[in-house]
């Protein structure tokens, strides 16, 4: 049995419009000083040009600074969320994300906020 890609469509701020679907996370340790963590692999096509791949760094320290504030962790369906509007964040504020695919992290600045409209805690 072969598992489809679900893509979905957004409008960004910038005026470009995305088709995205999610690929795979997996476990990474990043050499530019930003630590151990997940990278959420998503597969995006800017104004239906070539796809390109951008990943969505969420970083362990990012993780425990939430648990250490909040007092519970964060459900792997909550770490996916805070990935996408991640990604949806950069979608509006780039314009050329295909030059940012590294880029797009979440770490102990962001994470409440972009966190903040789900009312999680």
């Amino acid at each position: 049995m072969t598992s489809r890609r679900r893509y979905r469509m957004y409008q960004a701020e910038t005026g470009i419009s995305y088709r995205y679907g999610f690929a795979f996370d997996r476990r990474v340790v990043r050499p530019e000083g930003q630590g151990s963590g997940t990278d959420f692999v998503f597969m995006v096509t800017a104004d239906q040009d070539v796809p390109f791949v951008m990943r969505v760094f969420l970083a362990d320290r990012a993780l425990e600074a939430w648990s250490k504030a909040h007092g519970s962790g964060l459900s792997s369906s909550e770490q996916y969320a805070a990935a996408k509007l991640r990604l949806l964040q950069a979608f509006d504020q780039e314009l050329s994300l295909r030059d940012k695919w590294l880029a797009c992290v979440v770490d102990e600045t962001n994470l409440d906020e972009l966190l903040g409209p789900l009312q999680l805690v």
